[in-house]
């Protein structure tokens, strides 16, 4: 990785607009360090550098080093997909599927009933109850009547 100057430093901060202080915690580094850097008072190791480099890029910042000169660019980042309600409960009911053939699958060589295996695949693969016993809150409790 190519080391940062402390002016592409100072432009980056500024097309951020993050305070020094925001800076030295996306970077893990002491606010310190980043002033002394910025004012030209000392000047932190390659693994330092590297790593005010690299909180900088990941927040889409992009450094230009080469015959036109050195400076910074602040590109868009590409925006999250994210999923309609469709593809999420089409996802849970896949999930949901691959579970009950997963118990239906371990039970087969069970001597339990036709009626056991149905409820210990009901116990097993009931969402709310399932992620209830994983908080370790026990059972859900059952919904109140409307008065």
């Amino acid at each position: 990785m190519k080391q940062i100057s402390i002016a592409q430093c100072r432009a980056a901060r500024g097309l951020m607009d993050w305070s020094q202080a925001e800076l030295a915690s996306h970077s893990n580094l002491s606010e310190s360090t980043i002033r002394d850097f910025e004012k030209n008072r000392r000047i932190p190791g390659p693994n330092n550098l590297a790593a005010i480099r690299a909180a900088f890029e990941a927040a889409g910042v992009e450094f230009i080093d080469d015959e036109r000169g050195e400076g910074v660019v602040k590109l868009r980042l590409p925006a999250r997909q994210t999923a309609t309600e469709a593809e999420m409960q089409a996802s849970a009911d896949d999930v949901r599927s691959q579970a009950a053939s997963a118990v239906d699958e371990a039970l087969s060589g069970s001597d339990a009933t036709a009626q056991q295996k149905a409820e210990r695949r009901g116990e097993l693969t009931d969402e709310p109850a399932v992620v209830w016993r994983a908080r370790g809150k026990g059972q859900p409790r059952a919904p109140r009547a409307k008065e």
